[in-house]
């Protein structure tokens, strides 16, 4: 492959306009031509409740210059490990509202009905009206497209 590909990786690279970050928890992609955060949660389990603000902090710091309000959000929650002990709870409600209610429109995406319930009870909890949970990303696509 060589030259070749290298040249052509290059010249294609500056017409993508997206930027990823990957942390232990969260890969985080940043497609500026769209306007579109991509928030995907790793397998990686929290092992500490502290790990839970850390991980937020990392994704605050990816998303420093987002004017969140014209922007939308896609977070998929399929691969992350499932968990919904008190303790746990607690600490996401901190961060997760802020995140969710911060941006244009938001769709989260999860994997089984058991997740779609719990998710959709943390958005009206959040009274996150510009939010929406799916068991499907084209559908979640589409709401963030459309807003329905």
């Amino acid at each position: 492959m060589g030259e070749g590909f290298a040249a052509m990786v290059h010249s294609v690279t500056p017409m993508v306009a997206i930027s990823v970050e990957k942390t232990i928890f969260w890969k985080i992609a940043v497609e500026r031509e769209h306007q579109l955060v991509r928030l995907i949660r790793t397998p990686a389990p929290y092992v500490e409740l502290t790990d839970i603000n850390a991980s937020f902090v990392q994704v605050d710091r990816a998303l420093h210059d987002i004017d969140r309000r014209s922007w939308r959000l896609l977070v998929d929650l399929r691969d992350g490990p499932r968990r919904n002990d008190t303790e746990f709870e607690a600490q996401m409600d901190r961060y997760r509202k802020s995140l969710v209610t911060s941006f244009r429109r938001t769709a989260l995406v999860v994997k089984s009905a058991t997740g779609l319930l719990q998710v959709k009870r943390h958005m009206h909890e959040d009274g996150a009206l510009h939010a929406a949970v799916f068991m499907s990303e084209i559908q979640a696509m589409q709401y963030l497209e459309h807003g329905h």
